[in-house]
């Protein structure tokens, strides 16, 4: 059959396709085509190696040190939180038993503290709604029989009013009495009032009159009651650093010295009733550099009476310090002094006297 024969006829694709004189026309078919896959170079493999892994290592770095910020503040919100979470009990309290006005103090102490802590926003409006409801007039009951509490009732008026008012000596001193008259007597209404009173009263003692112990012993009276806010601590601990250095007085002028300075970058007009921390800064510096000067460090007691002279100049210790820097840095001798000294020693070499010798044996050669 013909067309058997033409299917089976044979194509020649290799034997004439380096023949130029072949007549046979070379086919190329697709299964002479060959894939190829190239393969990646080497240094290529290294290089996104080398990116991956610093990509990694600044991917980690920065969630590492973005979990240790979050940790601190963690920290920090949690400490915040404990403050607030005690003010905010007292704040509840005082409003259950209907004193507005002391729970309005301690909701807007929570408000400065933490001002997201949760139901305050809620419970500062009710105190604020019931504050104004009080102020409406309202039908008396009828008089029933009822204990002589006059005494500390008028008490506990005196001490709000007082509390009202920053009279906190006054209010501290009512609330005293208060409970020595009757201890159980309305007692978180009376503690609440109390802590606001002893707070500020420790400060006002600390800043204003010099009464740096007995403030701090508020302080301690204050944390029975719950801990101390972050400005009283600041307060109490640059009270304890005074007392600190000024227990070094006439002692160790270096310790004062080292206590002071960190007070006079902080507080320098705290003082003891006697003197600032400015000052005691200034006389312990002229102190300690006599007794560096007593003990022949010169250089030392130098730099001590620099820091004085940079706060207060005097004559004195213009004196001292001019003296320390003598000691300190004593003068040299320059090199024209040195070369005057030696001229007389060049001067006694005298080379001409040999030669007057000849001229005196001149004599024998005249006649007799």
């Amino acid at each position: 059959m013909p067309a058997k024969k033409e299917d089976t006829q044979k194509i020649n694709t290799s034997s004439t396709a380096n023949k130029p004189g072949g007549d046979t026309q070379q086919i190329k078919t697709s299964r002479e085509k060959s894939l190829t896959v190239k393969k990646p170079k080497l240094w290529r493999v290294i290089v996104f190696g080398i990116l991956s892994v610093i990509i990694l290592a600044v991917i980690g770095g920065g969630l590492g040190y973005k979990r240790g910020i979050n940790d601190r503040l963690n920290q920090q919100n949690e400490q915040m939180l404990g403050e607030a979470a005690l003010q905010y009990q007292y704040g509840v309290q005082q409003l259950n038993n209907g004193n507005y006005d002391l729970a309005r103090t301690h909701f807007e102490y929570v408000l400065k503290v933490y001002p997201d802590f949760p139901g305050l926003t809620e419970k500062y409006t009710e105190t604020m709604v019931k504050i104004a409801q009080s102020n409406e007039p309202t039908a008396t009951p009828a008089a029933t029989a009822t204990p002589d509490n006059r005494d500390v009732e008028t008490l506990f008026a005196q001490a709000s009013q007082e509390v009202q008012s920053q009279q906190w000596e006054a209010a501290v001193n009512t609330l005293e009495a208060l409970r020595n008259a009757d201890y159980s007597y309305r007692t978180i209404e009376v503690d609440g009032m109390y802590y606001v009173a002893l707070r500020y009263r420790a400060v006002q003692m600390i800043l204003n009159e010099g009464n740096l112990e007995e403030g701090l012993y508020y302080f301690s009276v204050l944390e029975k009651y719950a801990p101390l806010d972050k400005e009283a601590v600041n307060y109490s601990t640059v009270a304890r650093l005074y007392l600190t250095g000024a227990s070094y007085w006439d002692l160790d002028w270096q310790q004062v010295v080292n206590y002071f300075s960190q007070l006079v970058a902080s507080m320098p007009s705290l003082y003891d009733g006697s003197m600032t921390a400015s000052e005691r800064y200034y006389y312990a510096l002229i102190y300690y550099g006599d007794k560096l000067m007593d003990e022949h460090d010169a250089c030392g007691a130098e730099d001590q009476y620099n820091l004085a002279l940079a706060m207060t100049v005097t004559d004195d210790l213009q004196s001292k310090y001019n003296k320390a820097y003598g000691v300190c840095h004593p003068p040299t001798k320059t090199p024209t002094e040195e070369i005057v000294e030696d001229i007389p020693v060049e001067e006694t070499i005298e080379p001409s006297e040999p030669e007057v010798v000849p001229t005196d044996i001149v004599s024998p050669e005249e006649p007799a």
